[in-house]
Protein backbone atom coordinates (compact mmCIF):
# COMPACT_ATOMS: atom_id res chain seq x y z
CA UNK A 1 0.00 0.00 0.00
CA UNK A 2 2.07 2.80 -1.19
CA UNK A 3 0.57 6.31 0.05
CA UNK A 4 2.40 9.33 -0.71
CA UNK A 5 0.70 12.85 0.54
CA UNK A 6 0.47 13.53 -3.52
CA UNK A 7 -1.73 10.59 -3.90
CA UNK A 8 -3.51 11.30 -0.78
CA UNK A 9 -4.26 14.86 -1.76
CA UNK A 10 -5.50 13.70 -5.14
CA UNK A 11 -7.57 10.94 -4.72
CA UNK A 12 -9.41 12.36 -0.88
CA UNK A 13 -12.42 14.30 -1.64
CA UNK A 14 -12.08 18.06 0.87
CA UNK A 15 -15.61 17.50 1.70
CA UNK A 16 -15.50 14.23 2.70
CA UNK A 17 -12.44 15.38 4.98
CA UNK A 18 -14.42 18.10 6.60
CA UNK A 19 -17.69 16.68 7.23
CA UNK A 20 -15.30 13.76 9.06
CA UNK A 21 -13.22 16.36 10.94
CA UNK A 22 -16.13 17.98 12.02
CA UNK A 23 -17.97 15.62 12.89
CA UNK A 24 -15.18 14.24 14.91
CA UNK A 25 -14.73 17.50 16.65
CA UNK A 26 -18.16 17.81 17.70
CA UNK A 27 -18.36 14.69 19.24
CA UNK A 28 -15.18 15.62 21.07
CA UNK A 29 -16.51 18.98 22.46
CA UNK A 30 -19.83 17.31 23.33
CA UNK A 31 -17.62 15.15 25.85
CA UNK A 32 -15.65 18.41 26.79
CA UNK A 33 -18.86 20.12 27.76
CA UNK A 34 -21.05 16.75 29.69
CA UNK A 35 -17.50 16.53 31.61
CA UNK A 36 -17.45 20.50 32.08
CA UNK A 37 -21.61 19.82 33.39
CA UNK A 38 -20.78 17.21 35.83
CA UNK A 39 -18.81 20.06 37.71
CA UNK A 40 -21.62 22.25 38.14
CA UNK A 41 -23.51 21.84 41.83
CA UNK A 42 -26.56 20.23 42.07
CA UNK A 43 -26.64 17.85 38.69
CA UNK A 44 -26.19 15.13 40.95
CA UNK A 45 -29.09 15.28 42.72
CA UNK A 46 -31.99 12.59 42.28
CA UNK A 47 -34.90 14.23 40.54
CA UNK A 48 -37.83 14.00 42.64
CA UNK A 49 -39.65 10.63 42.63
CA UNK A 50 -37.41 9.20 40.21
CA UNK A 51 -33.91 7.26 41.34
CA UNK A 52 -32.10 9.09 38.06
CA UNK A 53 -30.14 12.29 38.49
CA UNK A 54 -30.27 15.32 36.48
CA UNK A 55 -26.33 14.36 34.91
CA UNK A 56 -27.84 11.35 34.51
CA UNK A 57 -30.34 12.36 31.69
CA UNK A 58 -28.36 14.91 30.07
CA UNK A 59 -25.54 12.48 29.30
CA UNK A 60 -28.14 10.02 28.47
CA UNK A 61 -28.86 12.97 25.64
CA UNK A 62 -25.60 13.98 24.87
CA UNK A 63 -24.95 10.11 24.55
CA UNK A 64 -27.66 9.60 22.39
CA UNK A 65 -26.61 12.65 20.01
CA UNK A 66 -22.99 10.96 20.15
CA UNK A 67 -24.33 7.58 18.81
CA UNK A 68 -26.05 9.29 16.36
CA UNK A 69 -22.74 11.41 15.29
CA UNK A 70 -20.88 7.97 15.11
CA UNK A 71 -23.24 6.06 13.12
CA UNK A 72 -23.54 9.21 10.50
CA UNK A 73 -19.55 9.16 10.87
CA UNK A 74 -18.97 5.57 9.83
CA UNK A 75 -19.85 5.40 5.94
CA UNK A 76 -17.71 8.66 5.63
CA UNK A 77 -14.86 6.78 7.70
CA UNK A 78 -15.19 4.05 5.27
CA UNK A 79 -15.05 5.88 2.14
CA UNK A 80 -12.23 7.84 3.49
CA UNK A 81 -10.35 4.68 4.27
CA UNK A 82 -11.53 3.44 0.98
CA UNK A 83 -10.32 7.02 -0.73
CA UNK A 84 -6.67 7.10 1.29
CA UNK A 85 -5.72 3.45 0.28
CA UNK A 86 -3.80 2.10 -2.38
CA UNK A 87 -3.69 -1.41 -3.18
CA UNK A 88 -5.70 -4.40 -4.48
CA UNK A 89 -9.51 -3.62 -4.05
CA UNK A 90 -10.37 -6.66 -2.32
CA UNK A 91 -8.07 -5.91 0.77
CA UNK A 92 -9.05 -2.00 0.55
CA UNK A 93 -12.70 -2.66 0.58
CA UNK A 94 -12.56 -4.91 3.71
CA UNK A 95 -10.07 -2.48 5.50
CA UNK A 96 -12.88 -0.21 4.69
CA UNK A 97 -15.92 -2.14 6.00
CA UNK A 98 -13.85 -3.12 9.26
CA UNK A 99 -13.06 0.99 9.88
CA UNK A 100 -17.05 1.17 9.35
CA UNK A 101 -18.11 -1.64 11.55
CA UNK A 102 -15.28 -0.79 14.35
CA UNK A 103 -17.01 2.80 14.71
CA UNK A 104 -20.49 0.86 14.85
CA UNK A 105 -19.34 -0.84 17.48
CA UNK A 106 -18.11 2.14 19.38
CA UNK A 107 -21.70 3.83 18.80
CA UNK A 108 -23.08 0.54 20.42
CA UNK A 109 -20.18 0.52 23.90
CA UNK A 110 -21.01 4.41 23.71
CA UNK A 111 -24.64 3.71 24.03
CA UNK A 112 -24.00 0.98 26.57
CA UNK A 113 -22.17 3.08 29.13
CA UNK A 114 -23.66 6.83 28.35
CA UNK A 115 -27.70 5.69 28.73
CA UNK A 116 -26.93 3.27 31.76
CA UNK A 117 -27.26 6.22 34.24
CA UNK A 118 -30.65 7.25 33.00
CA UNK A 119 -31.58 3.57 32.45
CA UNK A 120 -29.93 1.21 35.02
CA UNK A 121 -31.53 2.83 38.20
CA UNK A 122 -35.27 2.08 36.71
CA UNK A 123 -34.56 -1.44 36.19
CA UNK A 124 -34.13 -2.26 40.16
CA UNK A 125 -33.26 -5.94 40.50
CA UNK A 126 -33.09 -6.64 36.78
CA UNK A 127 -30.22 -4.80 35.66
CA UNK A 128 -28.58 -8.19 33.61
CA UNK A 129 -31.31 -7.43 30.79
CA UNK A 130 -29.27 -4.25 30.42
CA UNK A 131 -26.20 -6.02 29.70
CA UNK A 132 -27.95 -8.39 27.77
CA UNK A 133 -29.27 -6.39 25.43
CA UNK A 134 -26.49 -4.58 24.33
CA UNK A 135 -24.80 -8.35 23.88
CA UNK A 136 -26.90 -9.01 21.42
CA UNK A 137 -26.55 -6.12 19.52
CA UNK A 138 -22.71 -5.91 20.02
CA UNK A 139 -22.34 -9.50 19.21
CA UNK A 140 -23.20 -9.31 15.34
CA UNK A 141 -21.32 -6.30 15.05
CA UNK A 142 -18.75 -7.96 16.27
CA UNK A 143 -18.76 -11.02 14.04
CA UNK A 144 -18.60 -8.69 11.28
CA UNK A 145 -15.55 -6.92 12.39
CA UNK A 146 -13.73 -10.07 12.92
CA UNK A 147 -14.80 -11.50 9.48
CA UNK A 148 -13.60 -8.28 7.69
CA UNK A 149 -10.38 -8.63 9.45
CA UNK A 150 -9.98 -12.12 9.04
CA UNK A 151 -10.59 -11.63 5.20
CA UNK A 152 -7.80 -8.86 5.28
CA UNK A 153 -5.01 -11.87 6.03
CA UNK A 154 -4.67 -13.33 2.73
CA UNK A 155 -4.74 -10.39 0.88
CA UNK A 156 -2.20 -8.84 3.47
CA UNK A 157 0.20 -11.60 3.28
CA UNK A 158 -0.02 -11.27 -0.92
CA UNK A 159 1.18 -7.59 -0.47
CA UNK A 160 3.48 -8.24 1.63
CA UNK A 161 4.98 -10.94 -0.18
CA UNK A 162 5.31 -9.17 -2.85
CA UNK A 163 6.98 -6.06 -1.66
CA UNK A 164 9.48 -7.95 0.07
CA UNK A 165 10.48 -10.40 -2.68
CA UNK A 166 9.99 -7.84 -5.36
CA UNK A 167 7.48 -10.03 -7.29
CA UNK A 168 4.48 -8.20 -9.07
Amino acid sequence: MTLSKANLQQSVDSKTVRSVTKLTLVAIWLVVMLYLLTLVPGVDRVIPQTPVTLAAIVGAIVTLVLVGILVHLAPKAATLTRMSLDGPQELVEHAAGAVYWLIVLVAVLVAHSGLAGAILPLLDGFEWVYDIVFMFVAIPVLVVIGARLYSLLDPSSELVAEKVTGDN
